[in-house]
């Protein structure tokens, strides 16, 4: 399964004691790749580094870039498919380009894309996400 994580969905599933924690176990088991592009990761390093400093930061995204699960993605075309927050389009753009299977945000302006008809969008809430890996 390939997904593409929002950075407050990373941030959410990382806890030991978080309730998601099966999807960052899924990632870490080989479960699930992650599918990403520099746009992404240059947010995910920016939100770390705002949350638990340099050297969590740099240990998280070194275990990250280095798994066999992952998939980095070039973006070639930007589709701008989220209007209500033009920032979001990195990860529309990521899921496209990596051809993944899912986003995970609980993300409004995200959560909206599930109503377009072209690109077509498959876009789960954490909760929803994690319970899919449950039922797996």
């Amino acid at each position: 399964m390939r997904v593409v994580l929002d950075t407050n969905c990373f941030i959410s599933c990382i806890g030991k004691k978080s309730l998601y924690r099966n999807v960052f176990d899924s990632f870490l088991n080989g479960e699930i790749t992650l599918c990403f592009s520099t746009e992404t990761l240059l947010e995910y390093e920016e939100v770390f580094l705002d949350k638990w400093g340099t050297d969590v930061t740099q240990n998280l995204l070194a275990r990250v870039v280095r798994a066999r699960n992952i998939e980095y993605t070039s973006i070639f075309l930007n589709f701008n498919a989220v209007t209500k927050d033009a920032d979001d389009n990195k990860f529309a753009d990521a899921y496209l380009a990596a051809n993944a299977d899912y986003i995970v945000s609980n993300d409004a302006a995200l959560l909206a894309l599930n109503s377009s008809d072209f690109p077509p969008f498959q876009v789960r809430t954490l909760a929803v996400f994690s319970e899919i890996l449950h039922s797996k």
